[in-house]
């Protein structure tokens, strides 16, 4: 048997072209959504920035002890060369 024409056009998808609450809730709630998606990363965003500026801080804080350190490093190794000459010209005599 064939089937009619009419039962054929039953399997179409319609189109409903109205508009009810829950279309209006559901787009409402993807906007409530992405704004608050925005204003948290727009937070998160600003709190990263003051880790960040903090760690330059102490970056620069470490190169400068390690400046001074290197400094009086090569104070006790000229510390050391003198005392050393001045055994040597001791031991001499």
């Amino acid at each position: 048997m064939r089937p009619d024409k009419g039962q054929s056009r039953q399997h179409k998808a319609l189109f409903d072209p109205t508009i009810n609450y829950g279309h209006i809730l559901t787009a409402v709630s993807f906007i409530v959504a992405g704004a608050g998606a925005f204003y948290g990363m727009r937070a998160e965003l600003e709190s990263v920035d003051q880790r960040v500026a903090k760690i330059e801080s102490t970056l620069h804080q470490l190169a400068s002890v390690l400046v001074v350190t290197a400094r009086q490093d090569e104070r006790l190794v000229a510390i050391e060369r003198r005392v050393d000459r001045l055994e040597d010209g001791q031991t001499r005599r």
